[in-house]
């Protein structure tokens, strides 16, 4: 699998920022290209084998579900079934695209929180731990969000426009390719660092004009790190340079850690 070339990390992406680039407001979600088969087909698995694991929704979110589903269908000129209400339309339309899909709605307290979602290629996160909590509780376990993410996520999707949506990414390196991800697993020190996966996700948000609430949509990509260098020479640096530059607990989070001094090593070498 091959990583978009625009969805590369570089030297900055080491510092923590939402670093949110304009979106095209007829774009849902991300790009069909060639491997867009093949991650819907991982998902339709998924939707049998794993569905509350990766399906759930907050009561009373019906509309936004709905509204999302539309949105999206429509952008992509998918037909709905029109029989089809709250999550069950929102799943119908994400089971045929290659994005995952959670909805932010506003609380009693006037928080965002996650409210809906079809996840079937989570970063080491679970979906029902985290619904109907809001972004601070969501976020807990990221390394330094409450100092240096909380606010300026808090004001960003406070200003978030209806006409204006947004895209960023998110990166790491993983021992295992596998899509689905709910736990992380076993360190694997011992492996090549050529033999972990570079993963990053596209990341949308758009605020709906109707409901009020937040779509953010996730496509994971990843490439092995041996492909990914022999591909593109220029990122052995760029990852050196990264991960040399992560602070200590950003690095643990990441699971960056335990493999950080062969990697450098490695990447030097390449």
């Amino acid at each position: 699998m091959t990583i978009p070339d625009h969805l590369l990390p570089d030297e900055n992406d080491a510092r923590l920022r939402v670093g949110a680039r304009p979106l095209p407001i007829n774009q849902w979600v991300s790009e069909v290209d060639e491997q867009w088969q093949h991650d819907i087909d991982l998902k339709k698995h998924l939707l049998v084998s794993r569905h509350a694991d990766v399906v759930g929704c907050v009561a009373g979110n019906d509309e936004a579900c709905e509204e999302t589903a539309q949105g999206i269908a429509e952008s992509l000129g998918l037909a709905q079934d029109k029989t089809k209400r709250g999550i069950s339309a929102l799943e119908d339309v994400v089971a045929r695209v290659a994005d995952d899909v959670c909805i932010l709605t506003i609380n009693p307290a006037a928080e965002l929180v996650l409210s809906a979602g079809v996840l079937c290629a989570p970063n080491r996160w679970q979906l029902a731990q985290k619904l109907g909590r809001p972004m601070q509780a969501v976020h807990a376990p990221v390394a330094r969000y409450d100092t240096d993410l909380a606010r300026p996520v808090d004001a960003f999707l406070t200003r978030l426009a209806v006409d204006r949506p947004m895209w960023r990414t998110n990166w790491g390196i993983v021992n295992d390719a596998t899509f689905f991800q709910p736990l992380i697993p076993p360190a694997t020190p011992e492996m090549s660092p050529g033999d972990l996966f570079l993963r990053v996700e596209f990341q949308t948000l758009r605020r709906l004009p109707a409901s009020g609430a937040v779509v953010f949509t996730i496509r994971t990509f990843q490439e092995q790190l041996s492909d990914l260098v022999a591909r593109v020479p220029r990122m052995a640096e760029v990852l050196t340079q990264l991960i040399d530059s992560l602070p200590d607990n950003v690095a643990q989070y990441k699971s960056i850690a335990p493999y950080r001094e062969s990697l450098i090593t490695w990447c030097s070498q390449h």
